[in-house]
């Protein structure tokens, strides 16, 4: 009995010390304890630390009382001063207690239960605040929002709805979530609501909902499921302006701004579309890309605003003639192409293309002006011509190359030829290019001789190309080509530099002075650095301007506009002759010959070769009026072709200065046409006196 109560002691130690333990592992894990928990672990430690003192005094006490521990401990435990301690002790942690229980506890549960009722409050305020956003922004936004329960029910709807769709939100309640949409919506937006359930969120999935005045209004919807509200929020977003602004975009893309026909892009899927559809019989379609002649001239002369209303007058009278099966396009620019269907024969085809051309020849009143434009036509027929759209369209714009090219506004069908003809121009322009880049173009040189005594004067310098495989080749094999080619700019330069350096190199020998002709290509006289190449030759050259003399075709000197006017008056004060290559086989008015400022007038050899003494009056009238009226307007003139003694006594006869042809020299190297001038000059010092 006595080993149980002092166990019983020892155990109620254990118990304080295991509670005093865990006072101490709850607050090293959370030292921030605060309020009533601090307070009630204060208490706690209290009487944890009076409950351990306490239960050891009397364990040791009753241990050594029965014999478990020394006696001697009973004797010094049991006086009466120590028994009072423990009584004391309780006494003193009773009233530490109370006091915090007092001081302490009462205010801080009071100042608690206020801060909890203030939290209460102000989460409930935040709560009607939330509410009351929730229900403003139902009211106020301008996208339609839903709340659709688990059965597909609408259960709100927002004010949006009113404007979007002319519906009531109150009668839309309860409704199926799907009783707004267009019918053929329905089984996607279905779908949507399934795939929002699976735990999906859908972006922008597209409705057409029906508005109550009957129609459709297009919209795009995202939404989410809320498993935990087991709703469906959605949001509606109106697409009518997007897909407005889109539809001008797409009218855009595929129609012409100017005439509103069909452009490129719209002809290119139509003619894919048609040649998908087709059977595969022959001349299933029919494709005429047909161009306007003298629209630059136009825009040149009148402006592009009149110009613009041009194209879109003959837009309207191209589609005025466009038959039941025959769709118009503007491919661009001054270019219109016809799509045709079930043509029939290409003879039928060619002559009913043939009156659109008569037809365009018409005069058009413009702003104040009288117009009159023709226009050139190239056919090509598919499959014959083409399995694509774009083999097709190539056929046909090698077509309208060719007629073009003949100067007569006509219908050209395509051949296999003319594609033989395209494969031999781009072969040629890229040997031109490589031609360039490895220096193989030659400066071959005619003399210009005065007829009164044959002296040499003058020098025209020509372009010859020494072909690695063809040999040396006159310009008549490529000087067309290479006028459109970009090589053609590099290779004029190439060519005033050369013979400017060429003749100063002459006049440094002390040979007989001339002047070197130079022909400019139309790339020079459009690239708006004419004046600034001619300085820059004649500077690096250091020749006198007076012995350079640039040559302008006819043709060329029909797109003259002002500025490259200004520029060739800036070279003529400069001292540099002005000469009018092949007067008479262009389409230049006399009024030209005044409005430029030349020196010289170059007979075209087509004139010349009929020249002699007993030539018919016809076949010598117009060299006698064109050497008279050149005089009249102080112009000299310059003879070209001439290969007999008969031309040239004839022509000298009519005052001609001057000439150049085979009767006096072929066109001659450097090095042999010095020889020749060394020569004429050598003659021309014995004749002195």
């Amino acid at each position: 009995m006595g080993f149980l109560a002092a166990l019983i002691y020892w155990l109620i130690v254990a118990l304080w010390a295991g509670i005093f333990a865990t006072v101490c592992v709850a607050y090293a894990r959370n030292p921030k304890t605060f309020g009533t928990v601090r307070l009630l672990l204060t208490v706690l430690l209290i009487d944890t630390f009076r409950n351990i003192f306490e239960n050891t005094y009397f364990g040791l006490y009753f241990g050594a009382l029965y014999g478990f521990l020394p006696h001697a401990i009973v004797d010094t435990l049991g006086q009466p001063t120590l028994l009072i301690v423990p009584k004391i002790l309780n006494v003193v942690a009773a009233c530490v207690v109370l006091g915090l229980l007092l001081l302490r506890w009462l205010p801080m549960a009071a100042r608690e239960r206020e801060q909890t009722v203030q939290a209460m409050l102000q989460a409930g305020a935040d709560l009607q605040q939330e509410m009351e956003e929730q229900r403003r922004l139902f009211e106020v936004s301008v996208d339609l929002l839903l709340l659709i329960d688990h059965d597909r029910r609408l259960r709100r709807v927002s004010e949006s709805a009113r404007a979007l769709l002319g519906r009531s939100p109150q009668d839309m309640i309860g409704q199926p979530a799907t009783v707004f949409l267009d019918a053929a919506s329905v089984p996607r937006a279905e779908i949507m609501l399934q795939t929002a359930r699976s735990g999906v969120a859908v972006h922008d999935f597209e409705a057409d909902c029906r508005h109550s005045g009957g129609h459709l209004v297009p919209m795009a919807f995202s939404g989410v499921w809320s498993p935990e509200a087991r709703r469906f929020f959605v949001i509606g977003r109106d697409r009518s302006e997007r897909r407005a602004v889109e539809a001008r975009l797409d009218h855009i893309a595929h129609f012409d701004v100017l005439t509103g026909l069909p452009n490129r892009a719209s002809l290119t899927r139509d003619l894919d579309d048609a040649l998908a559809e087709g059977d595969g019989a022959a001349a299933a379609l029919a494709v005429a890309i047909l161009d306007l002649n003298r629209l630059k001239d136009i825009n040149d002369t009148l402006g592009h605003q009149t110009g613009d209303l041009l194209i879109a007058a003959a837009a309207r009278r191209l589609e005025s003639m466009a038959g039941p099966r025959m769709r118009l396009y503007r491919f661009g620019g001054d270019e219109f192409v016809f799509l045709l269907t079930e043509p029939g024969a290409a003879t039928t085809i060619t002559e009913t293309f043939a009156a659109v051309l008569r037809q365009m020849e018409a005069a058009y009143d413009l702003d104040g002006h009288h117009l009159f434009i023709g226009a050139s036509l190239g056919l090509a027929l598919a499959p014959d011509h083409g399995l694509t759209a774009e083999e097709v369209l190539a056929s046909a714009d090698l077509a309208l190359y060719e007629a073009k090219a003949s100067d007569v506004r006509r219908v050209c069908l395509f051949t296999p030829e003319l594609r033989k003809r395209a494969v031999v121009r781009q072969d040629l322009e890229t040997q031109l290019r490589r031609a360039c880049a490895r220096g193989e173009f030659e400066l071959y040189y005619q003399p210009q001789v005065r007829l009164s005594d044959g002296a040499i004067v003058g020098a025209e310098a020509l372009l010859r190309w020494r072909h690695p495989e063809r040999g040396l080749l006159l310009p008549a094999e490529f000087i067309e080509a290479l006028s459109r080619s970009p090589a053609a700019l590099d290779i004029s330069t190439w060519i005033l530099k050369t013979a400017c350096a060429t003749a100063a190199d002459w006049r440094a020998k002390d040979l007989p002075p001339l002047r070197m002709g130079v022909n400019l290509f139309p790339a020079q006289m459009h690239c708006g650095t004419l004046v600034d190449d001619v300085e820059q030759a004649l500077a690096a050259s250091a020749l006198d301007p007076s012995c350079l003399e640039l040559e302008i075709t006819e043709n060329i000197a029909l797109g003259l506009d002002e500025d490259l006017t200004r520029a060739l008056l800036a070279l003529r004060e400069r001292g540099v002759g002005l000469a009018l290559d092949d007067f008479g086989t262009g389409y230049a008015s006399l009024s030209y010959l005044m409005r430029y400022p030349l020196t010289r007038l170059k007979l075209d050899r087509s004139f010349v070769s009929n020249l002699s003494d007993s030539a018919s009056s016809e076949d010598t009238a117009i060299v006698r009026s064109i050497v008279g009226m050149a005089h009249n307007l102080r112009l000299s003139v310059v003879a070209e072709g001439v290969e007999t003694q008969e031309q040239a006594d004839f022509l000298r006869r009519r005052a001609c200065e001057e000439a150049q042809g085979f009767l006096f020299a072929r066109p001659l190297t450097r090095g042999a046409f010095e020889a020749l001038l060394a020569s004429s000059g050598q003659a021309e010092r014995r004749r002195l006196p």
